[in-house]
């Protein structure tokens, strides 16, 4: 995870926001467990108004803006690509009902993931934060304490 958003706050840095990311984008090295960004389709410069019906995409990784004439493509529809991509790559099913990480986690996403922009992290710089700390804050469930790679930072 930290890969990707790693990349991300690379992206970010560069004022592109990204466009078409999906699950095709990434690669695991399960011997290595390391993942890898590839088949990078398409970054913007932003933001930027979107001047079609909607942006080329997986629809399971696209923001709401993303289908709407007119609307705002910025940093924040990043977020929310990156917090479904986060989603989906813990979670053990395609029906989204085996979360595989912690509670915090799933609560980062779940702001990634709001429906209105600005109700999302303002940027992936913030979002990084969030999942860091979330990765290293104490399962509820079971008491364990977490602590993933902060590569990202």
């Amino acid at each position: 995870m930290e890969s990707l958003l790693g990349a991300h706050l690379a992206v970010e840095e560069a004022g592109l926001v990204a466009v078409d990311f999906y699950d095709g984008c990434t690669l695991y090295d399960f011997d290595q467990h390391h993942m890898m960004l590839c088949d990078l389709d398409e970054y913007r410069h932003g933001p930027f108004t979107l001047e079609a019906d909607r942006l080329p995409g997986s629809t399971r990784y696209m923001a709401p803006e993303e289908f709407v004439r007119g609307s705002l493509i910025d940093i924040r529809t990043t977020v929310f690509n990156l917090g479904r991509a986060l989603r989906l790559l813990l979670d053990a099913d395609d029906e989204e009902t085996h979360w595989r990480g912690t509670p915090a986690q799933l609560t980062v996403i779940e702001g990634a993931t709001a429906p209105e922009p600005e109700q999302r992290p303002p940027s992936v710089h913030s979002l990084n934060d969030a999942w860091l700390a979330a990765a290293g804050a104490t399962d509820d469930v079971t008491g364990t304490v977490h602590h993933e790679h902060q590569a990202a930072r």
